[in-house]
């Protein structure tokens, strides 16, 4: 590839954590995850303490593999050098499903809070959401086409806004707490077992795409210090802000109104006007989720399944016309676009529900995968560089794997079968597409490049920046795990 057709190193730690935590933060917390209190009551802050611990294992497994492999596409290219053709074919496929139907997703929520917002104006709109979803995947579409520094400053702008906004709302609604809703962490019963794994499933689904910034290994500066550091914050910064958001709204809405959250496509704005919280609450809630929340998990929600794209089509297992790269924004425009048709066939569905479901699917199939390639790596390649080691990494993609196999065996029946039915075309695309046109795997070095070091100055300054970025995280951990100990003590 010559010069002109590389993508440039211009993401930092605050763009990768922004990207990661922009795609997680969003459809699954705003939707159906807190919708689970509905059913669950305040006991959803254990939901989300379980979907938290097993989600750091594969985050450091993640982290050693973007550290040695900083390409784009992630874990493809894991796959192809730790297990083989095959694996990497159908992880791609299933990975690029999966986060274009979290952006896809996304739009319908935004579409959804973004009409309750006017409704606060007496201002109805009667659109179809599915057009204003479109709208807004066009809009990310042209974003993500003009280049990733750009989108990235985008990305950080969107984050530290609903950041801004959602600290603004929690001290609005704090005189508004009723602690008494908690019900000293009681309740009368729980659901079936089977139902509370597939609860436990959605509440997972609000920590997927956690490895979004290894799927951008190519674009990140210092990607051996950036990668491992950005995914070891961002996954528990998407607790810290689950866990905020479920405290508020268990807190907010008594336990009568249950039945709407369950059901509801925006429960936070359902549970308001529920409990007569209508006016300034929602608005101000509804600006934070829609302008901030949502439009943070699109934007990273087409940059990363392109660049699974673009690497496929670059290693032979998509035709090579996936792979141009434009000549001035640098960008990978025709997989830009391809993730964009996808966008617009999963918005027709107009099911953000069946869209989630098929989503934590592919995406625990893909962590699987990821589990097996770091295994296959330290076999296939022992002598290795790796700047970053997951402590028993081999226990915890065995452990990974068993769990999340389990998790999969309550989810639901028709994501199963789309999963399957994805599984069944990737593996007969590679027979009749891939095995033909597979190219030798180049060496570790012609596929990564020379990956500079820091100087002494930039490498203070990198961790510093980790040190504030860990310190920030660690109070918020404290926060929020804190104010749940405050109905239990009352």
């Amino acid at each position: 590839m010559n010069e002109k057709s590389v993508m440039p190193r211009t993401l930092g730690l605050k763009e990768s954590i922004s990207m990661t935590v922009g795609t997680v933060v969003g459809v699954g917390l705003f939707t159906c995850g807190s919708a689970q209190i509905g059913k669950v009551g305040s006991w959803i802050i254990l939901f989300t303490l379980g979907a938290l611990l097993i989600s750091i294992w594969p985050c450091l497994l993640y982290g050693e593999m973007s550290a040695a492999l900083p390409c784009a596409g992630g874990t493809y290219n894991y796959a192809k050098r730790g297990l083989n053709r095959v694996f990497a074919n159908l992880v791609g496929w299933h990975y690029i499903v999966a986060v274009v139907a979290i952006g896809a997703g996304e739009t319908l929520a935004f579409s959804n809070y973004f009409k309750i917002l006017f409704e606060q104006f007496h201002v109805n709109i009667t659109w179809d959401s599915r057009i204003i979803a479109v709208i807004l995947v066009t809009f990310f579409l042209i974003l993500n086409f003009r280049g990733i520094e750009l989108s990235g400053r985008a990305q950080t702008g969107f984050i530290f806004f609903f950041w801004a906004c959602s600290i603004a709302w929690f001290c609005y609604m704090i005189p508004k707490i009723h602690l008494s809703y908690f019900g000293g962490m009681k309740m009368d019963s729980m659901p079936p077992f089977n139902e509370m794994m597939y609860i436990f499933g959605l509440i997972w689904w609000c920590y997927t795409g956690f490895e979004t910034c290894a799927s951008m290994g190519s674009e990140t500066k210092y990607p051996q210090y950036t990668l491992p550091r950005a995914l070891k914050i961002s996954v528990f910064l998407v607790f810290i802000c689950n866990a905020l958001f479920q405290w508020f709204l268990c807190g907010l809405v008594p336990h009568s109104a249950y039945h709407i959250l369950a059901v509801a496509d925006a429960p936070y704005a359902e549970g308001l006007k529920a409990a007569g919280l209508v006016g300034f609450p929602i608005i101000l809630l509804c600006i934070g989720i829609a302008f901030g929340g949502d439009l943070s998990t699109i934007n990273p929600g087409i940059a990363a399944p392109a660049r699974y794209i673009y690497t496929m089509a670059e290693d032979g297992s998509l035709p090579k016309w996936f792979c141009k790269v434009h000549p001035k924004h640098k960008t990978p425009y025709t997989a830009i676009l391809t993730v964009g048709i996808i966008n617009y066939v999963l918005i027709a569905t107009g099911s953000i529900n069946y869209i989630a479901s098929v989503s934590l699917v592919s995406l625990a199939i893909c962590y699987m995968i990821a589990c097996l390639a770091y295994i296959g790596l330290k076999k296939n390649y022992p002598d290795m560089k790796r700047p970053y080691k997951a402590p028993a990494g081999k226990v915890g993609a065995v452990v990974t794997i068993i769990l999340y196999i389990f998790m999969l065996i309550f989810a639901d029946r028709m994501a199963l079968l789309t999963a399957a039915i994805i599984t069944v075309f990737a593996i007969l695309y590679w027979a009749f597409f891939t095995r033909k046109h597979a190219n030798k795997i180049p060496t570790v070095e012609e596929e990564v490049g020379v990956i500079a070091e820091p100087s002494p100055e930039t490498k203070k300054k990198l961790d510093n920046s980790y040190r504030r970025w860990k310190i920030g995280t660690i109070i918020g951990m404290v926060v929020s795990l804190g104010i749940y100990i405050i109905p239990m003590v009352r």
